[in-house]
């Protein structure tokens, strides 16, 4: 995929899916997950930043995460200001913002709980054919959700472009 197609959710996901791909995250989440570690890694808590300047950072459509944003805004993860020096900023601090709570916020965490092939129900005393096996593969990831902060998500960017805040490479 190349150019604005790659940007059109729908578009996406079924591509990732004729692939076979595993997606974890709706296109949604993955956008609010890139859009929440600029701003960790570009602002501080209370500090706006345009949604303009996010969503040309990382080539994001800027309709469907000014959506987006206003979900993480009712989930209590953002602020938002309309005019002159608003934008969008940290409600709180980065270190505060667990990667569980912009997943709840945006997917809901019901892809945790429910039966990885479909069944209605599915639990340990009914179990599906897959649930012991999935089981640890859930609590795995729940926990790595909870315990991975947007400030952790952020070290890891700017890290993997070797030191450099993602501002810093307008200027270069």
């Amino acid at each position: 995929m190349t150019g604005r197609e790659s940007l059109c959710p729908r578009k996406r996901q079924a591509s990732l899916q004729e692939t076979g791909a595993v997606v974890i995250y709706s296109i949604g989440c993955e956008y609010a997950i890139r859009a929440m570690t600029y701003l960790a890694e570009n602002t501080k808590p209370g500090e706006y930043c345009l949604l303009r300047t996010i969503t040309n950072e990382h080539d994001l459509p800027q309709h469907f995460v000014g959506k987006i944003f206003q979900s993480l805004v009712r989930a209590g993860l953002l602020y938002s200001a309309k005019g002159r020096g608003g934008g969008f900023a940290l409600r709180r601090s980065a270190e505060e913002i667990r990667l569980y709570d912009i997943v709840q916020a945006i997917d809901g965490t019901e892809r945790l709980t429910r039966c990885i092939i479909g069944l209605a129900r599915c639990d340990d005393t009914q179990p599906c054919p897959q649930h012991d096996w999935w089981q640890p593969q859930r609590q795995q990831i729940e926990r790595m959700l909870m315990e991975t902060s947007l400030a952790d998500l952020a070290r890891n960017a700017v890290a993997k472009r070797g030191g450099a805040p993602a501002r810093a490479k307008e200027g270069s």
